[in-house]
Parts: structure tokens; sequence; C-alpha cells
């Protein structure tokens, strides 16, 4: 189960309201693989929050009815949607939505951020590093910080949520309509694997294949996924985070080329930054996994296995996973290897 805040105005929310939709997008035509990364990672029963820009309010709560597609045809923006102020943002990577647990009021951005709880692993991380980093339409939220805003949303609105299947959004409330606007726009479902083969690719094509396959290989039992998930005020964002059935969060450093010198230095920051976050976690919680394109040469793999494992001398957490890829006869191919034993290969999927 995956929790999401989508960033929106009045005018979308209603629109995502009364047709059943999140999306996100900017104001470019063209297909953007680091917007439709953000909304991959959505699954159905996924849990949905808003937060309302302009009256600086957190309204809750709905649930993810589709995979993700790519809509390009604008249906419901004759004329572009003003979205975010004045950016004319097109909303072109959508889901289908539908209503959960509906209350009218939301949650003011003061009472629920600037009022720090008593406990420092209460304050929602997640919400004050996208306000610090900003321009971002779609952000994964960790369970318990969906939790404490559903409690404050259900507090402030009497624990009683709104009766019915459909909604709108007025005077700064959601409420209740007899109307209904199914979705009809022309989603299609964006060939990830066929852009990867062109050659013509980056890191987040990477990133958005394996969250939409989700190959055992690499991902096993998730109960929890995110991407782009800030891990510091000043620091990168984990490429891939995901937190299994058995508790243990993986850490996913992706590159689209060789694994670089001092990878392992970039992954145990956010492993301190995780292990600072969530203190009721021990160091077997952490399994730190790096995904990079196949190795070449004999030097290179002894400068890569020496610094693997001096990372695990030192980092005091699960042994480093490492993986390659490389494209062969139409084929993405993952592999797990063992650089303690030569380099053999343990496990592979084929995308």
């Amino acid at each position: 189960m995956n929790y999401h805040l989508f960033v929106v105005d009045e005018i979308s929310l209603k629109c995502h309201i009364e047709y059943g939709f999140v999306g996100t997008g900017n104001s470019n035509n063209n297909f953007n693989i680091g917007l439709w990364k953000d909304i991959a990672r959505l699954q159905i029963n996924d849990k949905i929050i808003f937060y309302v820009q302009k009256t600086k309010k957190f309204y809750g709560f709905f649930k993810v009815s589709s995979l993700p597609f790519y809509d390009n045809s604008h249906y419901l923006q004759p004329n572009i949607l003003p979205f975010l102020g004045d950016n004319n943002v097109t909303l072109q990577y959508r889901a289908l939505i539908s209503p959960d647990i509906i209350f009218p009021n939301g949650v003011d951005e003061f009472n629920l951020i600037d009022i720090l709880p008593n406990n420092v692993t209460d304050i929602l991380w997640s919400i004050l590093y996208r306000k610090l980093k900003g321009g971002r339409g779609c952000s994964p939220l960790f369970k318990n910080e969906f939790n404490i805003i559903y409690n404050i949303v259900s507090n402030i609105n009497n624990n009683t949520p709104l009766l019915g299947n459909n909604y709108s959004f007025s005077n700064s409330q959601i409420i209740t309509s007899i109307n209904t606007s199914p979705y009809a726009g022309q989603g299609v479902n964006p060939n990830i694997k066929a852009m990867i083969l062109t050659g013509q690719y980056i890191e987040s094509h990477l990133h958005s294949l394996l969250i939409q396959n989700f190959p055992n290989l690499i991902f096993n039992n998730i109960q929890w996924l995110g991407n782009e998930v800030y891990s510091g005020a000043g620091m990168q964002a984990i490429d891939i985070l995901s937190v299994d059935t058995n508790n243990i969060f993986n850490i996913i450093e992706v590159k689209k080329d060789e694994i670089p010198p001092q990878t392992t230095s970039q992954v145990f920051k956010y492993i301190q930054w995780l292990q600072n976050r969530f203190q009721n976690f021990n160091a077997g919680s952490f399994q730190p996994i790096v995904i990079g394109y196949k190795i070449s040469g004999i030097k290179k793999k002894q400068l890569r296995y020496q610094e693997f494992i001096n990372f695990n001398s030192f980092s005091n957490v699960l042994a480093l996973r490492y993986f390659e890829y490389e494209i062969n006869n139409g084929n993405i191919i993952f592999k797990e290897i063992d650089y303690n034993n030569n380099w053999q290969i343990i496990n592979q999927v084929i995308i």
C-alpha cells in the first residue's frame, strides 16, 4: 500500500473530484519521463491526499482505481486548465481515483506542520522537504505520515465522513453532489522498455521500468514503495525506496552507466538519514542495493569489489546487494551479482 500527496489548486481539485482522476504534468506537450516516473508508482487501492496551494489545506481521502496512464488528449481541458498559479499545466500523466473516506473540511498547513509534535519522529518530513525543494506535484508519503494526517483531518471533522458516491469542491470544502462525470479520456500506457531499447534514455527511464515491472529479483514482498524520496534538506533523493513485509528498508541507487566510485558513500548517507528518521529500526532493517550497467574490465571490477567490501565493513547494516543490467537482443536483463565469488551471477530476470 502506497500513499501519495498531490499538489493542486481549487480549480483542478474540483475537476479531480468530479471526474475521478489525479494527474501531474507541465506546460510542455512532449512526453517527460521525469514526470511519468512519479505517477508510475501508483498502484490500485493506494491512498491519495490533496494539498490545495491557495488555501494551504490538506484534504482527503481518495484511493487509486486504475493503473497510471498518459492522456495527451487533454480531456477536461479544451482550454489549458489553470493550475498552480500562473503556470499552464496540462496534467497528461494520470490515474483514476474513487472516494475512500471523504471529509468535508481540510486541515490547515500551519496546524499540521508548523505546530511541532512532541516526538521528532512525528514531524511530517516528507512534506517539509517537498516544500523546501518545491516543484513536485506528486510526492510519496510514508505510512505513519499518512496516518498522522488522517487522524487530524478526521478529528477536525468530528470523525464524521460524508456519505454518498459523488463529490465536488466548493467554498474550500468537499461537498456531496448528485452529478456524475465519468472520466472519458484517451489513456495509453507509455512503452518505457521500447524507449530504453532505442538507446536514448536516462536514469529516470530505468526507475520507471523497475517501478512498473516490480521484478521479484529486486522487489520481493513489497508493502510500500516511493521514488525520489527526499532524505534531507540539502541532499539528493533516494532513487527508489521500498519497505518489505519484514519491515526492511530497501535503499536502491540506480545508475544508467557502470557504477562510479563513491556510490556507496552516497548510499550510506541515505542509510544514516533513515536510521535517524526511523529510530525504532535496528541495523538489520536496512538493505542497500546498487544497480548499474554491466561492468567491463578486471581493473574496474577490482575497484568496485574493494569499495563494496569496505562499505560492508563499516556500514553496520545488511551487506550490499549489487545488480547489473544489460541490453541484449531486444531484452533488458537484470542480474544479481555475487561480487564476493568472482562476480558470479546469482539470478536474473528479463524484462
